[in-house]
C-alpha cells in the first residue's frame, strides 16, 4: 500500500493507495511528525476519512498545494561561520568584539566541532571540520569563507516546514529533520533554490 501526505498550515491529508482507489484521512489541525507516527500505530479520534478515485485524489492534492502558506519563522536562531580552527579565531570574537564563548560541542554525524557565542538573541556558531569529508571542510577547500549558513527558528515544526518548502519547488538537503548541536532538530535547504544562501531550519528537540 502506497501513501502520500500533504501539509498546508492547519490541514494535513494522508492518502493511502490500494490499486486504483485512495483512502483519504484529513486532520484539521497542525500535526507533528511524532503524532503522525503514533497515528500509524494507534487509532486517532476526530479524523475524517473517505475513499476516492485517482481524479479526486489529484484534485484534492493540487487544491491544497496551490493554497498560499507562509512559513512561521520566529527569529534568526544563529549564523553558522565556517573556520579552519576555532582556537585560532576565538580571540578575535572574545578579545576584540567582547563576546563570550558559552559552549563547545562536537557533532559527530556532521563531522564538525562547534563553538557558540551570543549577540543579543542571535547566536554565532563557529564550525570547525573534524574530518576532510565533512561538508564544512569541502566548503572551506573550495574557498568558502565567513558565513556558511543562516539558521531560522520555525514555529510550525521542521518536518512540516521541509514538506511545505519542497512543495514550493525548494530543493531539500534533508528530507526529514535530524539532530544538530544544542539539542536542536534541524533541516537544510539547498542554496541553489534559496537565493544562494545555505538555509537551516531548526527547532528544539523537546518541542
Amino acid at each position: 500500500m502506497e501513501f502520500t501526505k500533504v501539509v498546508f498550515g492547519d490541514v494535513f491529508c494522508l492518502f493511502l493507495r490500494e490499486g486504483a482507489f485512495f483512502l483519504v484521512f484529513v486532520f484539521p489541525f497542525p500535526i507533528k511528525s511524532r503524532i503522525f507516527v503514533k497515528f500509524l500505530w494507534h487509532a486517532v479520534s476526530g479524523v475524517s476519512y473517505s475513499f476516492c478515485d485517482e481524479k479526486l485524489h489529484n484534485n484534492i492534492y493540487y487544491l491544497i498545494k496551490s493554497r498560499k502558506f507562509i512559513m512561521k519563522i520566529s527569529r534568526i536562531d544563529h549564523l553558522g561561520i565556517g573556520v579552519e580552527s576555532i582556537d585560532a579565531v576565538l580571540p578575535y570574537f572574545e578579545n576584540v568584539l567582547g563576546l563570550k564563548c558559552y559552549a563547545v560541542e562536537e557533532v559527530a554525524d556532521q563531522k564538525v566541532k562547534t563553538a557558540f557565542l551570543k549577540v543579543g538573541e542571535v547566536k554565532l556558531e563557529l564550525l570547525e571540520p573534524t574530518s576532510p569529508e565533512s561538508a564544512v571542510a569541502k566548503w572551506l577547500e573550495k574557498g568558502g569563507k565567513g558565513v556558511h549558513h543562516v539558521a531560522f527558528a520555525v514555529e510550525d515544526g521542521v518536518a512540516e516546514a521541509l514538506v511545505e518548502a519542497e512543495g514550493k519547488g525548494v530543493r531539500l538537503i534533508d528530507k526529514t529533520p535530524r539532530p544538530g548541536a544544542e539539542q536542536m532538530m534541524i533541516g537544510f535547504l539547498h542554496p541553489k533554490t534559496t537565493a544562494g544562501i545555505l538555509t537551516e531550519l531548526c527547532e528544539p528537540q523537546n518541542k
